[in-house]
C-alpha cells in the first residue's frame, strides 16, 4: 500500500523500519499517550510487521510507516485497525517523533486514511480515541473532519475522547 500527500509518503512497513519504529514506540513522550505496554523490541516490531502485513492483506488496511517525501526519512505511523484489537469498530491511530509535532504531518496522513478508508476500503465509520491531556491529537482528529462524539472507555482506559468520522458526512478538509 502506498499514498502520497503533498509532504508525505504513507506505506506499508518493511523490515527496514525496525530500528525507527523501535525509536518511536519507546520515546517516553510517545508514551505518555499510548496505552502501556512493555518495551518495544526487536522481536515486537517483526510480530508487529507480520501481523500488519497479513491485517492488510485480508482487511485492506493496517497500520503504515510515514515518511517525509522531499528525506524519505521516517517520521511515525498512522492507520487503521480494529478498536481494542478485535473491533468492530475500525480506529485511526497516529503516533509521531515529537521533533516532528506541530508540522501537520499527523493531520495531513489522518486525511489521506481517512480518505483510503471511506474509498477504497469502504468503511462506513472510523473512530479516535485521545487520551484527555493529549490536545495536539484532539486537534489533528478535529482538523482531520472527525467530531467528538463523547468521553469512553477503550483499552482499560477510562476518560478517552472519543471522535467519529463517517462515510456520508465526512470529506476532505481544505487545505488551509
Amino acid at each position: 500500500m502506498r499514498l502520497e500527500t503533498a509532504r508525505l509518503v504513507i506505506r506499508s512497513f518493511e523490515a527496514r523500519d525496525a530500528d525507527p519504529w523501535i525509536a518511536l514506540v519507546n520515546d517516553p513522550e510517545v508514551g505518555r499517550f499510548t496505552p502501556p505496554s512493555p518495551p518495544a523490541t526487536l522481536d515486537t516490531f517483526q510480530g508487529a510487521l507480520a501481523r500488519r502485513q497479513t491485517m492488510e492483506r485480508e482487511q485492506g488496511y493496517a497500520m503504515w510507516a510515514v515518511d517525509v517525501k522531499e528525506t524519505g526519512s521516517f517520521i511515525g505511523q498512522c492507520g487503521l485497525y480494529p478498536a481494542e484489537g478485535r473491533g468492530p469498530e475500525v480506529e485511526i491511530a497516529y503516533h509521531y517523533a515529537p521533533a516532528m509535532w506541530g508540522h501537520g504531518y499527523a493531520t495531513e496522513a489522518a486525511i489521506a486514511v481517512l480518505t483510503y478508508a471511506f474509498g477504497s476500503v469502504g468503511l462506513d465509520q472510523v473512530i479516535a480515541l485521545v487520551m484527555p491531556e493529549n490536545v495536539g491529537s484532539w486537534r489533528v482528529a478535529e482538523k482531520a473532519g472527525m467530531r467528538l462524539e463523547g468521553i469512553a472507555t477503550y483499552y482499560d482506559l477510562p476518560g478517552l475522547r472519543k471522535y467519529v468520522a463517517d462515510r456520508t458526512g465526512w470529506s476532505a478538509p481544505q487545505s488551509e
